[in-house]
């Protein structure tokens, strides 16, 4: 028993010391400094990529020194140059178009952005930190992996398992797309927005320092929305002539009762008698699958029958207005009355008839009227044109050529008139078809006087022969 105890306490030294210096040596590693980086990023070629950073330096350090930051791929070593993408201390920059640093180092945020990303750029980026003139550096061992992709990442829309909504009920649907480009972040649009929807789009950063844009809508949802296809989209803007543009699709499933009830009657509304007749409910609903069709006639208390259709030979006694409800689980709606009219045969041909009869009548006075109209319209016209020609003979002017008369006959201030029984009365010709002069003869009281006049052709016709004379 004592031997025993003595091996324990031999043996137990070694084991003190054992457990003593790996305890040192975790002390040593958790005084190592870390760099906050995702563990992976995608970035679109032809594109820029943000990669969100933070570390931890000796703050004394970065208080009296100047800070400058690399990054190199593959490895954390800076051993080989060529896997040194960026340097700090000459603002170098390897393998991409550029790098820039847009945190704050003095604030240990080192967020930088590199532009113009290609396939071949993907690779584990590791940073590294330098203080001058302390000579102080540190390398972090946790890298970045960027991979890089033609085609950018699928939105992410949510509630993506959305299944059924009420009538009237509040929708909040949010669609939200990876930003790694800030520059130029995506842009978000609806495929389909319900009536008096709410968007608003804003750029988030998560809690991994990542960014994204999120665009949230936010409406009521309407029996109008039932089975509509709402996509999400994206697109994606890139130093190429042409976008990059990605989708996320959901359908709406809207339950509300009966909307839109209504009676398709076929083959139409006024039937003789003996014709088939087809009466149809037709409803919008959902659910759909269990719906109930009554049918109801104005003037019968009792329903016809259920059913969606409604069929019989037209009678005179089916004539009426019809009525169909339509109901589901959600509730019911009655549809608008249709008046069905059957007709009889024989009233239907006397109608006709009358309708022919009547027809030809107004045909017949309306080309009685037509063929008056045009007669009196010529005589107007006959009456217009003598009454014109009449007036254009009023309006020609008389030209009488100059009058010489006898010097006696001019020297009498009354003119004497012709004695009956002593006086010979000579009567001159006078010939209006063309200018001449005629004389006349006198005699009174025993001498002769001649008159002499000449006399134009252009005399109206209806100027006194005995007036032209005298």
């Amino acid at each position: 028993m004592i031997a025993y105890t003595a091996v324990v306490e031999m043996s137990s030294l070694p084991l003190m010391v054992f457990l003593f210096f790996p305890y040192a040596f975790l002390l040593k590693c958790t005084e190592q400094y870390h760099a906050r980086l995702p563990s992976n990023i995608t970035g679109l070629s032809d594109s820029c990529l943000r990669i969100p950073c933070e570390f931890e330096a000796d703050s004394t350090q970065m208080n009296n020194g100047k800070i400058f930051v690399f990054w190199v791929k593959t490895t954390h070593s800076i051993q080989v140059p060529a896997n040194v993408v960026y340097n700090g201390t000459t603002n170098m920059t390897k393998g991409f178009s550029h790098i820039e640093i847009t945190g704050n180092l003095g604030k240990n945020d080192c967020t930088t952005v590199f532009y113009n990303v290609m396939k071949n750029h993907s690779d584990n980026y590791y940073f590294r930190v330098e203080i001058e003139p302390q000579q102080w550096y540190f390398s972090y061992t946790n890298p970045v992996y960027i991979s890089v992709s033609d085609i950018p990442q699928a939105p992410m829309l949510k509630p993506s398992n959305l299944q059924e909504v009420m009538e009237e009920s509040t929708v909040n649907l949010s669609c939200s797309a990876e930003a790694p480009c800030p520059s130029q972040p995506p842009n978000i649009t609806w495929s389909y927005i319900p009536e008096y929807a709410n968007i608003t789009t804003q750029l988030l950063e998560k809690p991994n320092l990542m960014q994204s844009v999120i665009s949230l809508m936010t409406f009521k949802a309407s029996y109008k929305d039932n089975r509509k296809n709402i996509s999400c989209i994206v697109s994606y803007l890139r130093n190429t002539s042409n976008d990059s543009t990605v989708e996320t699709n959901m359908l709406l499933n809207v339950l509300f009762p009966p909307k839109e009830t209504n009676i398709i009657i076929s083959p139409s509304a006024s039937v003789p008698i003996g014709t088939n007749v087809t009466l149809t409910c037709k409803s919008t609903a959902n659910p759909s699958d269990k719906m109930n069709y009554t049918w109801y006639k104005c003037g019968e208390e009792k329903q016809l029958i259920f059913g969606e259709s409604l069929f019989f030979n037209a009678d005179t006694k089916n004539a009426g207005l019809y009525f169909c409800k339509a109901e589901n689980e959600l509730g019911n709606q009655t549809s608008e009355g249709i008046q069905l009219v059957v007709e009889n045969a024989a009233a239907l041909e006397s109608l006709y008839l009358i309708i022919g009869c009547v027809g030809g009548v107004s045909v017949f006075l309306f080309l009685f009227l037509l063929v008056t109209l045009f007669l009196r319209m010529r005589r107007v016209k006959s009456f217009v044109e003598r009454e014109t020609d009449t007036d254009q003979l009023h309006e020609k002017p008389v030209q009488i050529s100059t009058v010489y008369a006898n010097a006696a006959f001019l020297e009498s201030e009354e003119p004497e008139m012709p004695n009956a029984k002593n006086d010979i009365v000579h009567y001159g010709e006078i010939d209006f078809s063309s200018p001449q002069i005629k004389s006349t003869t006198a005699q009174s009281s025993g001498q002769e006087t001649t008159i002499y006049a000449e006399v134009c052709n252009r005399i109206s016709e209806h100027m006194n022969m005995n007036d032209l004379i005298q």
